[in-house]
């Protein structure tokens, strides 16, 4: 195969399909390390990778509109043309998507045979030999690229499903619920009653009243009503039924914000949807009511989602409107529903050890505020060692302080899109972190309980994720970092790991200076992650 420089990857036109289609393109960025992969995506899709690490750019595709017509196609043929693209992967399985690319000029056009498209596809794949999961029929495209590194990728290093949200997109979707009226001291179980391919695929509305009802007062919860524009007249419906509080979100939300507000959830409650699989990415736990569709091809099967489903002799089908009598909805009862929330809001919250590593000094090169991203790059051997943390189980996740924001050196924008930067070199060798929190204020005039040593945004962490603190670890270069073990009470206290890159030296002779070294010690974050693992396997 010539070498692959740029990609454009035509998208599937709806939320969930697009979220199932995320581990392909997994698969696709650690295939294609340094080649530039852009994603052509309708609006709504479009959005949910503005800070998808496997994505370098995404471009919007609009439906040309009823005045444009053909002149619109011509135009994003065109647009296509100028951006000499190398390959198109193709997960839009539509005529038009392979049409686009093939008077693009793209030279390598791969994508399923459907919608009698084969003669303008480089390699296809038969719809007949796709696997029936719609997640796993992406990912068996990969292997027509013809690379032996892309087929390893697909068949042994399939990720789960996932999406991205920077951390002052997660505090300004609190901030919103808050100004909705929403009380966050209570725990948000949020419920999704529409879903945009037809009536169908709808649990009844006076059905998701009352478990919100149920659940509401077994868990003095707060509930939040998610949909679209259009599905306003059901979510003011169920609000109207609904005895207890509820705040609606539906047709107030951009896609970034919708995501936000689910992962703030501690529970979800969803009709087959987008909104399920997006959920299910951010690993939400939830619960999905499943009617006329067949779950075998859709269901989004996280560690956290509970199918429930009452089957019957008609389902699966494809009506957008049951013409009987709806019984694969009507048959379903509260008490399923309710009994499979319970299920999870009563589960023993299962946590795990996590690494809690700092950036710079540690991951990174330390020369004073990184202010640009040209000044940023990784040690040796980081993105790898991280790729390992994730093979483990192990979340990984990035604290660190940033007073530059406070200083005015830079604003807190910089350092989400420096972080996303960040998540893209690792994403090129597989690797991930699985969250990122940054304390922008000024260490003498600012106070906050953010700041390392503080343990402000581990608590953070320890709300969004579940995580055991006691048998963490913490990974830094000065003695701020190795405080944070001792951010909870002290019988939760994690392991510290001092390593000499950064200021890792100087921390170190101030420690034995003062006989306090307490924390393992290692010569990088490499060596660090090799002890850190042969800590896990000896404790299991």
């Amino acid at each position: 195969m010539k070498a692959v420089k740029k990609i454009v990857v035509r998208a599937p036109n709806w939320i969930g399909d697009a979220v199932m289609s995320t581990p392909a393109l997994s698969a696709l960025r650690h295939t294609f390390k340094d080649a530039e992969i852009v994603l052509l995506a309708k609006p709504a899709v479009a959005a949910l990778f503005v800070a998808h690490p496997d994505i370098d750019r995404v471009m919007v595709y609009d439906d040309p509109g009823p005045h444009s017509g053909i002149r619109g196609l011509f135009r994003l043929i065109r647009l296509l043309r100028k951006e000499r693209f190398d390959l198109a992967f193709l997960l839009q399985n539509a005529l038009e998507a392979a049409l686009l690319a093939f008077f693009a000029g793209i030279p390598q056009r791969l994508g399923y045979a459907t919608d009698g498209r084969r003669i303008l596809l480089t390699a296809a794949l038969k719809k007949k030999s796709a696997p029936l999961h719609r997640s796993d029929a992406y990912l068996a495209l990969i292997p027509l690229i013809g690379l032996p590194v892309a087929k390893h990728e697909a068949e042994t290093k399939k990720k789960d499903p996932y999406l991205v949200l920077t951390e002052t997109e997660r505090s300004a979707a609190r901030h919103f619920l808050k100004m909705l009226g929403a009380d966050l001291s209570k725990p948000l179980i949020g419920i999704n009653p529409g879903a945009a391919y037809g009536t169908a695929k709808r649990w009844l509305p006076e059905r998701f009243a009352e478990v919100a009802d149920r659940l509401s007062d077994q868990f003095q919860a707060q509930i939040l009503i998610f949909g679209g524009p259009s599905e306003r007249p059901v979510a003011e419906d169920i609000q109207t039924i609904m005895k207890s509080q509820a705040i609606i979100l539906t047709g107030k939300t951009t896609v970034r914000q919708m995501m936000a507000c689910i992962q703030a959830c501690r529970l979800f409650i969803s009709n087959d949807s987008g909104p399920m699989h997006v959920a299910s990415a951010l690993k939400v736990p939830q619960v999905a009511v499943f009617g006329p569709t067949n779950p075998t091809a859709s269901f989004s099967n996280g560690a956290y989602d509970i199918l429930v489903q009452n089957q019957v002799e008609c389902a699966p089908c494809r009506h957008r409107e049951c013409p009987i009598d709806h019984r694969c909805m009507t048959g379903l009862s509260p008490d399923a529903v309710y009994g499979a929330a319970l299920r999870l809001m009563n589960a023993p919250k299962k946590t795990v050890p996590a690494v809690f590593i700092d950036r710079d000094g540690t991951m990174n090169p330390d020369d004073g505020y990184i202010d640009s991203i040209a000044r940023f790059s990784l040690f040796p051997g980081v993105a790898e060692s991280i790729s390992r943390l994730n093979q483990a189980g192990l979340p990984v996740i990035l604290v660190t302080n940033q007073s530059g924001v406070a200083r005015g050196l830079f604003d807190a924008a910089f350092v989400d899109e420096l972080h996303l930067y960040l998540q893209r070199l690792l994403a090129r060798e597989g690797a991930y972190l699985d969250g990122i929190y940054s304390c922008p204020h000024h260490p003498d005039w600012m106070a906050c309980d953010c700041r390392k040593p503080a343990g402000g945004m581990i608590k953070k962490a320890l709300r969004d994720y579940p995580i055991d603190f006691s048998c963490s670890y913490v990974v830094g270069d000065k003695r701020s970092d190795l405080g944070l073990v001792e951010a909870l009470l002290p019988e939760q206290q994690a392991k510290a790991i001092l390593v000499k890159t950064g200021e890792g030296l100087a921390t170190l002779s101030f420690l034995e200076a003062s006989g306090d070294v307490s924390a393992h010690v290692s010569n990088d974050f490499s060596e660090a992650v090799d002890w850190i693992l042969k800590q896990e396997v000896i404790h299991k």
